[in-house]
């Protein structure tokens, strides 16, 4: 059985093949040679559930790129007995050297280099033409998904297509714009090639890659470009006719506007939750399967490391600057664990806490409970996002009624609906119905960040949570914190990825 190539500086590793039964429910059983392995149908399928297995970092053990999107951000803060590490990275003064920071890259790495192989060897096999289409179509999607997130974080980098090798040990960085493109032709493989949508219950597809999921990222993709830092406004355009497609046919991809709130995160309602776009699949058996469960339990409640800050809610005076008052919303993402029991947020003893992601409170790290990278909500703020920046009486008026339908059946029929005076006015409403509607789920930092409005957020937001004035106190806080470091040991390892991001 052959090995792959050491990595120096930890790129990738080895691809893990599964042989499973259920889709990403069982673990990884071996190594194989991918000159060797692929010759039937279900050895591409094991192939490609090789990729999503490696994804399971990303809500397994550390959770590290979802501390990396809520931490430095205003809506959570660091509870309990909380790591030298959590606190850097919510007080914005880590450095290269954070474990965080290198997880994070690895983890996408690791996904890119298996569907860089998958990619390459697959074609060889001798299975069925629709299934090869198929089986580039998620691998492709699999790295545009990566590459996005790493593009976000880090600038410019490392623009890997093929399975590494002793010529790719030591790759350059590469330009954000060549690395946009590349997401943009993978998904626009990927929403030709896929199907429409798989139901939860499928338990061979549920959870995969999708024609659906395919045109959200990519609608998503190109809302990045038209915000900070790229600024191209020709692209709110794009998003907004490739969101549609989603919109305009969600009864086709069995997508809607979830009816109540709490159902979207309540694990006896998978099979009747119309928000599924792409996500990663709970499941509880976590003794039987490493890939079952994630850990969004286990960092909420069990081990409650974080929750949330002064203006999502102040425990002292029972208020909140983000939510109104009777918004349903608020009561599901929020809550007191008082002893052994979930209490609700205004009780007077206990540990504020993110209620969302709890479902069984008699386990500890076995869980259920799934993670949402998008839904179908989010897709229609998205769409409201870059309709609003087009501008246009028309598409303001579009965008009201979106945000509206959201915010009315999410936040429940007591809350006004809201109106607007100028395009900027709109824009201030889209953005905190957006943080009240996707709060902990892995999407303000980088809403800050394209929004532009990162650094005197976080400035404000951190002398209120710790009341201290704004200058000189965090002054620090400036350009340098749009874009993390390189991993110091990637960094010090590869020459090629020189310079390093500024600040660091």
């Amino acid at each position: 059985m052959k090995k792959y190539l050491a990595i120096a500086f930890a790129l990738s590793s080895t691809l893990l093949l599964t042989s499973c039964k259920k889709y990403l429910k069982e673990e990884a059983r071996s190594l194989i040679s991918t000159e060797t392995f692929y010759k039937t149908n279900a050895d591409a399928v094991s192939a490609v559930n090789g990729i999503y297995a490696a994804m399971r970092a990303d809500v397994r053990g550390n959770i590290d790129p979802i501390w990396m999107s809520e931490m430095p951000a205003d809506d959570v803060t660091a509870i309990g007995t909380p790591i030298g590490e959590r606190l850097e990275i919510e007080n914005l003064v880590y450095s290269s050297q954070h474990n965080f920071i290198r997880n994070t890259w690895t983890t996408a790495y690791n996904v890119i280099n298996r569907a860089n192989t998958v990619l390459k060897f697959v074609d060889s096999a001798n299975i069925l033409p629709t299934l090869t289409r198929r089986i580039h179509g998620e691998a492709k999607f699999l790295r545009a998904f990566y590459y996005t997130r790493l593009v976000q974080f880090y600038g410019d980098i490392p623009l890997l297509l093929t399975p590494t090798s002793p010529d790719s040990l030591y790759p350059a960085r590469t330009a954000k714009a060549i690395i946009f493109n590349q997401i943009i032709e993978d998904l626009m493989y990927a929403e030709i090639n896929l199907d429409d949508r798989y139901a939860y219950t499928d338990g061979q597809n549920g959870g995969r890659a999708t024609k659906l999921a395919a045109k959200s990222l990519l609608g998503y993709v190109y809302l990045i470009m038209g915000g900070y830092p790229t600024n191209d406004a020709s692209k709110f355009q794009l998003a907004v006719e490739k969101l549609n497609e989603v919109i305009t046919n969600k009864t086709r991809y069995n997508v809607d506007v979830q009816p109540i709130y709490k159902d979207i995160f309540d694990i006896t309602k998978k099979g009747i939750n119309k928000e599924y776009v792409f996500y990663y699949a709970g499941t509880a058996g976590l003794s039987a399967s490493v890939q079952a469960a994630t850990s969004m339990q286990f960092w909420t409640y069990n081990f409650p490391s974080w929750g949330p800050t002064k203006e999502v809610y102040d425990a002292v005076t029972n208020t909140s600057q983000v939510y109104e008052t009777g918004d349903l919303r608020s009561t599901t993402n929020l809550a007191k664990k008082s002893g052994t029991s979930v209490v609700p947020v205004t009780n007077t003893s206990g540990t504020l806490i993110i209620a969302k992601y709890i479902d069984n409170i008699a386990t500890s790290a076995d869980n259920a409970a799934d993670w949402h990278a998008i839904r179908y909500s989010d897709v229609v703020l998205m769409n409201a996002e870059a309709l609003i920046e087009v501008g246009g009486a028309t598409n303001l008026t579009t965008a009201l009624g979106l945000i509206n339908t959201v915010r009315r059946t999410h936040g429940g029929l007591t809350l006004p609906l809201l109106t607007f005076s100028t395009q900027d006015d709109l824009r201030q409403k889209l953005r905190l119905e957006r943080r009240r509607e996707l709060m902990f789920e892995g999407k303000r930092w980088e809403d800050l960040i394209r929004w532009g409005i990162f650094i005197p957020t976080m400035k404000a937001h951190m002398a209120f949570q710790y009341a201290k004035p704004v200058s000189p106190t965090y002054d620090y806080i400036d350009q340098n914190r749009l874009l993390y470091p390189l991993p110091y040991i990637d960094y010090v390892s590869n020459p090629n990825l020189r310079p390093q991001n500024p600040g660091y």
